[in-house]
């Protein structure tokens, strides 16, 4: 048998380590900062602002408020003069611990390589921050529920800075049905007391919690095919700018080649160009919204 001898290519080392970026925190990577500092809710009240932009963030339970549309719709419904601009930014696997995004996402500083160019996508308006954690992390047993506690606290502390308008969502039960429906006790008998973790820490924040946002905070509602029709576009256009495909040839670590360039001018970013038309689209949608919940 011969043996041939292994050839490494010595490929070039990145001047930034995409190891070091600190995905602890990353959510607060996502907003501007406000001109003037915002006001808390009065009497912890859910109250929103007319114009205010609501975020949600959590990790699949939030993202998948996007398959129906509904819990957006009665936030709408409950408010349908207050134009209202509601963006959901979860992301499945999101934890009070970590919220790992793509190389570059939302940092100031990119990739070093000529040619490339930091995140110059438009940051979230800081309004409301309604946040659903718990349900994922409280697999991990009893015995995480201090170092829960400290992190959720540490992720508030830091959205904070960018508005005190913040509400803690009771994380959803496990199934009693299914092919875990076995451990379903166990595991809401665990759930329950990192529930009464975040309702505690709110109580001592001083914000909003809510077992649920439909019915406890905003009223349930019924919303017809065209109000549901214009909150999904909406959402798909979102998502089209907040979780572009091919990242890393967008803002991330293929931004030197030439498949990141417009074939008949290197210089020319064409992609960067398709995405920066998406904001646009996106307040029209909002628009949509506020005419079909005004009818």
């Amino acid at each position: 048998m011969r043996f041939f001898p292994l050839l490494f290519l010595a490929l070039p080392a990145l001047a930034w380590d995409p190891a070091t970026q600190d995905d602890s925190l990353a959510l607060a990577r996502h907003f501007t900062k406000p001109t003037e500092p915002l006001k808390p809710f009065a009497d912890r009240k859910f109250e929103p602002n007319s114009g205010e932009t609501i975020t949600l963030m959590g990790g699949t339970s939030v993202f998948q408020m996007q398959d129906t549309g509904k819990i957006e719709a009665a936030i709408y419904e409950t408010y349908p003069d207050k134009k209202l601009r509601i963006r959901n930014i979860g992301w499945p696997a999101d934890t009070v611990y970590r919220q790992q995004r793509p190389m570059f996402f939302y940092t100031k500083t990119g990739d070093t390589r000529e040619g490339s160019v930091p995140d110059q996508r438009e940051k979230l308006e800081p309004g409301i921050f309604i946040l659903q954690f718990g349900k994922m992390e409280s697999l991990d047993g009893e015995s995480r529920l201090p170092e829960f506690e400290s992190a959720l606290g540490r992720l508030v502390d830091e959205l904070a800075k960018f508005s005190p308008r913040i509400v803690l969502i009771a994380p959803e039960p496990f199934p009693k049905s299914g092919p875990a429906a076995a451990l379903a006790a166990e595991r809401n008998a665990t759930l329950a007391k990192y529930t009464d973790t975040i309702r505690n820490l709110a109580k001592s924040k001083e914000l909003i919690f809510a077992m649920s946002l439909s019915g406890n905070v905003v009223a349930d509602s019924d919303p017809g095919d065209a109000l549901l029709a214009a909150i999904h576009e909406k959402n798909d256009l979102f998502t089209q700018y907040y979780r572009p495909t091919n990242w890393a040839f967008l803002f991330g670590d293929r931004q030197h080649v030439p498949s990141s360039r417009d074939h008949r001018d290197a210089n020319r970013r064409w992609f960067i160009e398709e995405l920066n038309k998406l904001p646009g689209l996106v307040s029209a949608a909002d628009e949509a919204i506020w005419k079909e919940v005004q009818k």
